[in-house]
């Protein structure tokens, strides 16, 4: 029986990103947000009981690329399409720019099963990173009117954002992996315990998912300027 754990596992990813596109088609963005955490939390176990029982398998590794392309791939996209559907209901072509993030994440997850160098460290941006860095973004906009909120609800911004993480998601831009002890990994950790403690501080009597939303946006936005840093360097 526990060859089929880490299986199960990644099907209850699966089935928590099933839930948040429904979510994200009648507009519950704090609920697509909470599917996506606990789709986080499966990805991350199904590799671990996989490692932990010696369990792997061809199947599971490719079903583990299929649930991530729905729950990190699928979910993402229709928050952004319900988003600015809300904010622009006058212009129907443009809210469909949002579907290119599935077709990247597609991509990208079949090059990752095919790419032999990735075994240590990403080469373009993972598609789990990708929905942890759109989804809150589109939470705290929606739930809040500052400066995101503005910008998520500008007519060319979300587009444009959709555009550049596509090419995040399908381009050779080395990225930085947990899956490799580095000083990079030091200074991230230390970097989003920083950020999380001062996010705390600031949004302490909001709701959590505006609390949880902003922590995580500005982490990933620490996560990917660390990696261009590091590109710089060598």
């Amino acid at each position: 029986m526990k060859k089929h754990i880490p299986n199960i596992l990644t099907l209850c990813n699966l089935l928590s990103g099933c839930t948040g596109v429904v979510f994200a088609v009648r507009g519950y963005f704090s609920a697509v947000l909470l599917c996506l955490l606990i789709s986080e939390l499966f990805d991350f176990s199904d590799g671990f009981f996989a490692r932990l029982l010696g369990a792997y398998s061809e199947i599971g590794k490719e079903l583990d690329s299929l649930a991530d392309l729905v729950s990190f791939g699928l979910a993402p996209s229709v928050s952004l399409f319900s988003l600015y559907s809300i904010a622009h209901p006058e212009i129907p072509l443009l809210r469909w720019f949002p579907f290119l993030i599935t077709a990247a994440s597609a991509l990208r997850l079949a090059k990752f099963n095919l790419d032999t160098r990735q075994s240590t460290s990403f080469l373009g941006l993972a598609t789990s990173g990708c929905a942890l860095l759109l989804t809150p973004l589109c939470v705290y906009s929606f739930y809040t009117d500052g400066f995101l909120h503005i910008l998520m609800h500008t007519v060319w911004f979300i587009p444009v954002l959709t555009v550049v993480f596509s090419l995040l998601l399908v381009c050779e831009f080395p990225m930085f992996s947990l899956k490799k002890m580095t000083g990079l990994l030091k200074a991230f950790i230390v970097g989003s315990v920083v950020l999380v403690a001062a996010c705390l501080i600031r949004e302490i009597k909001g709701p959590w998912y505006v609390t949880v939303s902003l922590c995580l946006v500005l982490i990933l936005t620490y996560y990917l300027v660390l990696n261009i840093a590091a590109v710089k360097r060598q």
